[in-house]
């Protein structure tokens, strides 16, 4: 990969923050412009390697994966908060002021991710009509040469033009999918039981705000403000674990049902340890 010291570092037009060389900025989302390699030459047995796309796709793919990794990471320490919120470990007003900066870090961090999406998408399909029409194109070329409209000459000239443009596209294609598939990992990285533990804590910090309240410990305006937000929380890492979450279900019920078939007499003591091991070691790598 490029040092980012030597070129691979741009400055956002929008922020005015020095970020890595990707299409967007990573913290507002804006438009970026390319990379310039340095002005002054170094003599030629010492010059370096000139950024390629290649590199600069890494380095966009690195910024991805930061932009995901904050959000993850400031949703952890939101929900940290929550914990030693609901467990009285801090006082209503630092409260307030860690996790509104966390909140509006997190929020900035979204939006970006919105706005690259957003971009990424329509350039997607800009780019799979564009592939489409060109697949046509080669096809119809053939055609026009087989029924002897246009010679073997300009079939190879035509067709090679056309297909050198067509593996930039599908290139380029690729890399897009790979962008947005960056953009889709929410807590990448993370073990799914620690995503689920985290659930777990919202859900008991929201169902305490009312007890909080009561006590005098939090006011009633403070609860009113982050009450919506802690629940759209819940809802979000919720929706990271839910076919893990369906899965453990199944098995579960499955699990019960072995153990009522094995009470009532329908299934032998030998068929009925071995399908409970079975079933219980399923439950344990659901949340490996």
């Amino acid at each position: 990969m490029v040092d980012r010291k030597e070129g691979v570092n741009v400055t956002c037009p929008e922020c005015g923050r020095t970020v890595p060389a990707t299409l967007y900025c990573v913290h507002c989302g804006a438009e970026l412009p390319k990379p310039t390699s340095p002005k002054v030459p170094a003599p030629t047995a010492l010059r370096k390697p000139e950024i390629t796309k290649a590199a600069i796709s890494m380095e966009a793919q690195k910024g991805l994966r930061e932009l995901m990794s904050n959000i993850s990471l400031y949703y952890a320490r939101k929900v940290a908060l929550l914990d030693m919120l609901q467990s009285k470990e801090i006082s209503e007003g630092v409260f307030l002021r860690l996790y509104n900066d966390y909140d509006s870090k997190l929020r900035n961090a979204l939006n970006a991710r919105a706005k690259i999406m957003e971009r990424l998408k329509a350039e997607l399909s800009e780019k799979e009509r564009r592939f489409s029409e060109m697949k046509l194109f080669l096809e119809e070329l053939g055609v026009r040469h087989r029924i002897g409209e246009i010679s073997r000459q300009e079939f190879t000239e035509k067709s090679e033009f056309v297909q050198f443009q067509l593996n930039n596209l599908e290139e380029r294609l690729k890399r897009v999918k790979e962008d947005l598939s960056h953009l889709n990992k929410m807590f990448i990285g993370v073990n799914p039981r620690d995503i689920f533990d985290l659930e777990q804590k919202t859900k008991t910090c929201y169902g305490a705000l009312e007890k909080l309240v009561e006590e005098n410990f939090l006011t009633k305006e403070t609860a009113e403000k982050i009450r919506p937000d802690i629940k759209g929380m819940v809802e979000v890492l919720g929706s990271l674990t839910t076919g893990r979450k369906e899965r453990q279900k199944v098995l579960q019920e499955e699990l019960e049902t072995l153990e009522a078939r094995y009470r009532v007499g329908e299934v032998p003591i030998e068929d009925y340890e071995k399908r409970r091991r079975e079933l219980h070691s399923q439950l344990e790598k659901i949340w490996e």
